[in-house]
């Protein structure tokens, strides 16, 4: 898949949909969100580590090194599509839109790494991932009418983003007590007679249970959803700056100019966030660096192919559908972390992903003559 994506740009450089026939421009386009899809919804699996989790890194201190992989990255995609800049210095002095970009993405990952600890890998990203599809459309409407596909059949389209905001509220509750509950008969659990009777004929379990409740990260739904949906509206606003910025960094070449704002904006988010704390951050190299830095490397090859989709496919459509990525990293939650186990709760998430899908659909073939 990469060596047949990457021929692109060797054997013929065009670097704007207008180079393409609408065929190879579709075609490309939609390869983009597959790519992306993959590997926006596999970046958060290194944070899922039990050794990370045990050492209890702080959010920003992740960011700290999942900027500078992203940094480095960005460099990586320069060497492909240089030739895709005719102007050095008019291309920097489009910078500024580089580091608007950054500062919805800086925040909002932040955001993303309390909303995964206080919600789940699944429901945390599908929830994020579905406002940003609401998000990102409304703004291709609104600000960038030029470059948005036109709307064929408003009532398929409107329809699209009210059965997508219902598919992402149903999805936030299927990790719940209430839908575990679902089809069950009676309370499965303890009741408090049983636990005390339990606690007095073995007293030194009281010490364990203590020792085990200690060491357990604790989790507030509210701090989680709060933070879902924060990232949501950042995370769908952070390709508006390239589509807005001078037509020689609208393209591939914008994650070069990502990249730089996120090594400049990282520093002051970060102090800003320490300061709010009164204290200094601890770095915790051993069990942090690594992590940190094969998660923003997993993000930043996904940026890659959502910044490629969004040339081809247009914020409306292209950006929206990279967030399906909510399929793949709700499967590692599922699969691999046991986040989920409950029969009710997994077919409560399956259905709403199915109507998150239906939404999406609706989006697309309004936009379809």
């Amino acid at each position: 898949f990469f060596f047949f994506f990457f021929q692109l740009p060797s054997n013929k450089m065009r670097c704007t949909r207008a180079e393409f026939s609408d065929s190879e421009a579709n075609l490309y386009g939609y390869l983009a969100v597959i790519g992306s899809i993959l590997f926006f919804g596999s970046f958060a699996v290194p944070l899922k580590s039990k050794r990370v989790t045990d050492a209890k890194v702080d959010p920003a201190v992740f960011q700290i090194y999942y900027s500078i992989s992203i940094f480095f990255s960005a460099w990586v995609v320069l060497f492909w599509f240089h030739s895709c800049i005719t102007d050095w210095g008019e291309f920097f002095a489009a910078l500024p839109w580089g580091i608007i970009s950054a500062s919805c993405f800086v925040p909002g990952s932040i955001l993303s790494i309390f909303a995964i600890n206080h919600l789940g890998m699944s429901v945390a990203v599908g929830i994020w991932a579905g406002l940003t599809i609401v998000v990102s459309f409304i703004w291709s409407r609104i600000i960038v009418d030029a470059s948005a596909p036109q709307i064929y059949h408003p009532e398929r389209t409107y329809s699209g983003l009210v059965t997508l905001v219902l598919g992402v509220l149903l999805l936030s509750l299927s990790s719940t007590s209430f839908v575990s509950q679902i089809g069950k008969k009676g309370n499965p659990r303890r009741s408090h007679y049983e636990e005390t009777d339990r606690l007095i004929r073995n007293p030194e379990e009281n010490h364990l249970i203590q020792d085990e409740d200690k060491d357990k990260p604790k989790q507030n739904k509210f701090i989680g959803l709060t933070c879902a949906i924060l990232l949501g509206f950042l995370n769908g606003s952070a390709m508006l700056p390239m589509k807005k910025a001078p037509a020689i960094a609208s393209n591939i070449s914008f994650v070069v100019l990502f990249g730089i704002g996120v090594l400049i904006v990282t520093p002051i988010v970060t102090l800003i966030y320490f300061g709010f704390k009164r204290q200094l951050p601890q770095m915790k190299f051993d069990c942090a660096l690594i992590p940190g830095l094969c998660t923003g490397l997993i993000w930043s090859v996904g940026n890659i192919f959502a910044v490629y989709a969004t040339t081809f496919l247009g914020l409306g459509i292209g950006y929206p559908l990279t967030q399906l990525a909510l399929v793949v990293s709700g499967l590692w939650g599922i699969i691999v972390f046991r986040e989920i186990t409950e029969k009710s709760s997994l077919v409560w998430w399956a259905v709403a992903l199915l109507i998150i899908g239906a939404g999406v659909a609706l989006l697309i073939f309004g936009a379809v003559q």
